[in-house]
């Protein structure tokens, strides 16, 4: 795979929409199977689709699918989050926007990586295992922000974290190893060959995730019942244990029945209590036993004055009970009023009419007309809110009345909570619900809405039927190992990623071979006919001749070469169309020399149809095709390159452009020249020409009007020449002329004046008129050189003269120029030794508020203090930096100290500073000072904001629309950037407006003269508008006086600069100063 990022196609707008809906959609189907598929608490499940195609959707479509992940995955789990008792609203939304950010940044990072690290057909084994292998990895995302927040809101017990952690994880991993190659076979690039994967991907990968999906249930089922049966046989045990606490109540009711019905008539109190106290002391179940008696309502009044002689002095008589308060029994044909209670301080109750409430009247009636134990629904207690069952059983024998009734009340909460307690098992909850009469009456207990693992016993007591309800608790069913399943989950998930990954191997591997068969297939298919085609478009002519010397086959090329029909060739002599073939007429013998002979042995000439005679050059190939031996030779003609051999000859020697001799045909001619000066003692001249303004016409007018302006000087100079003068243009804008034969100092200067003046005229180009001139440097032999090299070197030294004194001039060499190149040579060397070896020193000149005088910053200046040369002025060196393009390196040390002194300050608390740097023209337009700038910034670790670049108007305006832009990447870098010498130039308001500037230095040619020059006082307080007007600051250079300093300030000026407030001084002379904030000093 190559290290490019692959490419994946940009899908349209409608893609993106219909990939948004169907991953919408496929969350919300997944919801609908959500229940069947998921572990107990409804967050994991085993297989989970919608990952995979999230993630296979945003890999073949790009990001912009990626908020149909978020909000599929927001819709699907809000209702099951909102469902969860545990979770309040606020929760239930904060753990779907958490869920949500997971399915996002999980297919976000899955893409992200799939579309950098493989190809969209994942057709070789590295896109294979990147896939198998990312895939696990990338699908940790969702699961490791999801489940712990889950966890965090209350979702489930901590024991289940890692269980349900592991589960989200293998079913995004499981999802995503399915579902993916699915969704590239219906949309994944290219389509061709993910259509021809369809059946040997999809197929199996369907097949084995439904499988250990099925099998996977099956364990978790088994796994699931093997955890419910020691909670099913505990609460068996409580139902047990509950219904023989039924019996013994029943029993012991019976029993205290019959003693009581072997006393007299009229049951003694203190009897009635010994039995029941007896028999309720540490059972916490029984709320009270009770004896009730039948009173006819002709007995009432003599019931209740013998209870309040006997029993109770306080009684209050028969009462009913209505809504848990007591009032006196209305009249009615009989009474079961509560006579005897236990415990004593039941008292309250003594007196109440068993049969005023309905339905303790049937359940009483029952009681007494059967003689056996009866209980009654379930009813709220006197004495707590919590529900109790009374038990009755009449005393008595025969089919008389009974003597009374004993009353057990129950507390049937406390009854259970007994039960559960003695199972010694705290991993359910139970319930108990009264079913006697087919309605479920609450009994004790509450477990809401039934569940799929409840367990249910029947129990009776008394004539009632309960049925028992048992519930595990969460921690219970949390404590699910899940080892069956999570190895049948895990083995399954290892095994359907090492299908889907062979599978997608096997399909790449095989649509690959296919491919690669039918492009051979066509290929050969092809061949054959591309050979014939080749054959009949090449052209060379190629003719099969066998041993006798017959064509037996030739190409259309041969037709044409030699004006044979087609149909003419086959059969022909090849000594009809070379004559003489060789010594005796013998083809084959001359072919098979022919065959092993040099190239320049392989000319012959050629007789075409109509006699003439052509310069062929041969190649010849044997070949044996069974035991008949052939020559395949090939025949070009060779006229063309004959002509081109002549045209290279003259490009070699000649310019293409003008027609003159080129520099290499110069070098000849002048060393001729030479030698024929020297063998008859005359002497020769050199000129050099260099056009002036040239680059600037080829510029603004274009290449085509510069190539014409070259050709017209050249034609102007050829008409100046005598014809054994020479001519000759080097390259650009450069020409040589050498004039020969009987010369004097007169006859050159004149040749070089009649040379400047016709190239100063005018030129038309393109209907354009342009002006160029000429500088010319002279060279005589044998007085300024005795050979070619020499001569030319110091012809040019001598133009370059002619261009210092101000161009369209012309300048004989000198000795003293020599000296000027070596005092140039000189310094750019010392120049170098210096810049190594620090020889040069950073001087500030303070920059302050005209305002106030106050220091704001100053201007960084280069001196050179030479070993050898002393104090060397930066007017002497900066120009031989500039032209040797020294400046560069130069202009970086500068910018490094700088930045390096910036450091400093921030150090030393002088961090409000700034300071001002001038950028060359050559550093301002190289391409390496923004990553420069950059990496100086982040060596010394400045704010760029400390600091000021300077580019001159002059060079800003070389290209404007450059300068614009890299002033605005500076400007982005933070760097505060200035217009320098403002006014010397030719800026274009319109390009200082768009200019990303902080503010303009007015040069200090217009402030020296302000005082009396008025025109350069209203150049000045112009400036100083116009740069306000633009919203820029004004630094004005050259301030020496008082009046102007007055004058600037009067002008609103901004900032100054100048010997008036400081000179140039070191920089550790520079940090007293500014500590001492000094204010303006007379002239020096």
């Amino acid at each position: 795979m190559d290290s490019k990022a692959p490419h994946y196609p940009r899908w349209s707008w409608p893609q993106i929409l219909v990939a948004s809906l169907s991953i919408i959609a496929v969350y919300l189907a997944m919801r609908l199977i959500n229940n069947w598929l998921a572990l107990p608490a409804g967050y994991a499940l085993p297989l989970f689709p919608p990952a995979g195609v999230g993630l296979a959707l945003a890999t073949a479509g790009g990001m912009r699918v990626l908020p149909a992940v978020a909000i599929g995955a927001g819709l699907a789990a809000f209702p099951l989050h909102i469902h969860n008792p545990a979770l309040s609203t606020a929760a239930a939304v904060f753990a779907t926007l958490v869920g949500a950010l997971g399915a996002l940044l999980q297919a976000w990072l899955g893409a992200s990586q799939f579309r950098r690290r493989m190809r969209p057909a994942i057709d070789s084994g590295h896109d294979v295992m990147v896939y198998f292998l990312l895939t696990p990895v990338i699908c940790l995302t969702s699961a490791t922000i999801s489940v712990p927040t889950l966890y965090a809101l209350g979702a489930f017990e901590e024991v289940a974290q890692l269980r349900f952690w592991f589960a989200w994880w293998a079913g995004d991993t499981l999802g995503v190893l399915l579902a993916a190659p699915l969704c590239w076979i219906i949309c994944g690039s290219p389509r061709r060959l993910w259509r021809r994967r369809a059946p040997l991907v999809a197929l199996p990968l369907l097949l084995a995730s439904l499988s250990v999906v099925s099998i996977y249930r099956l364990a978790l089922g088994w796994e699931h019942e093997q955890h419910l049966q020691p909670y099913r046989l505990k609460a068996q045990q409580t139902a047990d244990v509950l219904q023989a606490e039924f019996n013994e109540h029943v029993r012991f009711v019976g029993t205290f029945a019959r003693t009581l019905a072997d006393t007299e008539h009229i049951l003694a109190r203190d009897k009635f209590l010994r039995i029941g106290s007896g028999y309720a002391d540490g059972r916490a179940e029984i709320q009270g036993v009770n004896w009730a008696v039948p009173v006819q309502e002709a007995e009432r009044a003599g019931f209740e004055d013998w209870v309040r002689r006997t029993v109770d002095p306080k009684f209050a008589g028969i009462l009913d009970d209505q809504a848990g308060s007591l009032a006196p029994a209305g009249q009615r044909e009989r009474y079961l009023p509560v006579l005897y209670t236990w415990p004593p301080e039941n008292n309250r109750i003594r007196g109440v009419d068993f049969l005023a409430a309905p339905g303790r009247a049937a359940v009483a009636a029952k009681a007494m007309g059967t003689r056996r134990p009866v209980a009654s629904e379930p009813f709220t207690l006197l004495s707590t809110p919590q529900l109790g069952i009374a038990l009755l059983r009449a005393v008595g024998e025969g089919a008389g009345p009974p003597a009374g009734v004993l009353v057990f009340v129950l507390n049937a909460e406390r009854l259970l909570q007994q039960a559960v307690a003695r199972s010694g098992f705290d991993g359910f909850h139970a319930a108990m619900v009264d079913v006697t009469d087919g309605a479920a009456l609450p009994v004790a207990g509450s477990l809401g809405q039934p569940q799929r693992d409840d367990y249910r016993v029947g129990l009776s007591f008394a004539g009632r039927n309960y049925q028992l309800s048992f519930r595990p608790t969460a921690a219970y069913m949390d404590a699910e190992t899940g080892a069956a399943s999570w190895s049948v989950l895990s083995a399954g998930l290892l095994l359907t990623g090492m299908l889907g990954a062979l599978m997608l191997l096997i399909s790449g591997e095989r649509a690959v071979i296919e491919e690669q068969v039918a492009d051979r297939t066509a290929r050969l298919r092809d061949r054959e006919a591309r050979l014939e085609a080749i054959l009949d478009n090449a052209a060379d002519a190629i003719i099969t001749v066998d041993a006798a010397g017959i064509l037996v086959s030739a190409n259309a090329a041969t037709a044409r070469l030699f004006g044979y029909p087609p149909q003419h060739l086959i059969g022909l002599s090849f000594g009809a169309l070379v004559p003489n073939p060789g010594p005796g007429g013998d083809a084959g013998a001359e072919l098979a020399r022919l065959a092993t002979a040099p190239p320049e042995d392989c000319v012959l000439e050629g007789r075409n149809a109509r006699g003439e005679t052509v310069p062929l050059s041969i190649s010849v190939a044997p070949v044996l095709m069974g035991r008949e031996a052939f020559f395949v030779c090939i025949l070009r003609d060779l006229t063309e390159q004959q002509r081109s051999q002549e045209r290279i000859y003259r490009l070699a020697h000649h310019d293409a452009l003008t027609g003159l001799e080129n520099r290499f045909a110069l070098n000849v001619r002048l060393e001729q020249q030479l030698a024929l000066a020297r063998r008859h003692n005359e002497p020769a001249a050199v000129l050099f020409i260099d056009l002036d303004h040239f680059k600037k016409i080829n510029d603004s007018l274009g290449h085509a009007a510069g190539d014409k302006l070259l050709v017209g000087a050249a034609e102007r100079m050829k008409d100046l020449l005598r014809e054994v003068d020479t001519l000759a243009r080097l390259g650009g804008d450069e020409f040589i002329i050498v004039l020969a034969g009987p010369l004097t100092p007169d006859s050159v200067t004149t040749v070089a004046v009649r040379v400047v003046e016709s190239l100063s005229q005018p030129y038309q180009l393109n209907g354009s008129t342009a002006h160029s001139g000429c500088s010319v440097g002279v060279a005589l032999f044998p007085d300024d050189g005795e050979d070619a090299s020499t001569l030319i070197r110091h012809a040019d030294m001598a133009m370059y003269a002619a261009k210092r004194e101000g161009r369209g001039n012309f300048q004989f060499f000198s000795p003293e120029m020599n000296a000027a190149t070596h005092e140039h040579l000189l310094l750019e060397n010392r120049m170098w030794g210096a810049l190594h070896a620090e020889g040069f020193e950073l001087y500030l000149q303070a920059q302050v508020e005209l305002e106030t005088g106050r220091v704001i910053g100053a201007e960084v200046l280069l001196r050179w203090n030479d070993q050898e040369l002393g104090s060397v002025e930066p007017s002497r060196f900066i120009p031989v930096a500039e032209e040797s393009g020294m400046i560069v390196p130069l202009g970086d040390w500068v910018l490094g100290q700088t930045m390096a002194l910036l450091a400093q300050w921030q150090r030393e608390g002088l961090e409000d500073l700034r300071l001002a740097v001038n950028l060359s023209a050559r550093q301002f337009s190289g391409s390496s000072l923004l990553s420069r700038l950059d990496e100086l910034v982040a060596h010394h670790g400045i704010d760029p904001s400390l600091m000021e670049l300077e580019i001159t108007e002059t060079a800003a305006m070389r290209d404007p629309e450059a300068t614009r832009q890299l002033l605005r990447q500076l400007r982005t870098r933070g760097f505060k950037l200035a217009i320098d010498d403002f006014g010397t130039g030719y800026s274009s308001l319109s390009y200082l407006k768009l200019f990303a500037i902080d503010r303009i230095k007015i040069d200090r040619g217009f402030v020296k003269d302000i005082e009396h020059n008025p025109n350069d006082a209203v150049i000045v307080a112009a400036t100083i508008g116009l740069a306000h007007s633009l919203g820029l600051t004004v630094v004005a250079e050259g301030v020496e006086t008082e009046a102007q300093w007055g004058f600037l300030r009067d002008k609103q000026g901004d900032e100054a600069q100048g010997y008036l407030f400081a000179r140039p001084m070191p920089a550790s002379e520079f940090r007293e100063f500014i500590r001492r904030q000094v204010q303006p000093v007379p002239d020096a």
